[in-house]
């Protein structure tokens, strides 16, 4: 009987930085905290790392980037 599993890991800049560690130096196996993954190619890497490099970005954990993106807009009747 296999245990579950503990689900994914919740988004860090540390685990992001070990991922794109692991793209450079063309790793396919990342060891992050007490798990291990390992990946079928470096697009997938490379996937995975943009989908948390947004997930991080949002939650504006990555300094020097805002997470949302916000337009106003001015309306006027006046020909202004």
């Amino acid at each position: 009987m296999s245990s579950p599993s503990p689900g994914p890991l919740p988004p860090s800049l540390a685990n992001y930085y070990t991922l794109q560690a692991a793209i450079a130096t063309g790793a396919k196996v990342v060891r992050f905290q007490d798990r291990t993954i390992e990946y079928q190619s470096t697009d997938e890497m490379l996937k995975a790392a943009n989908y948390l490099y947004l997930l991080l970005a949002a939650q504006g954990a990555i300094p020097g980037v805002s997470g949302v993106n916000r337009s106003i807009r001015t309306y006027t009747n006046k020909g202004l």
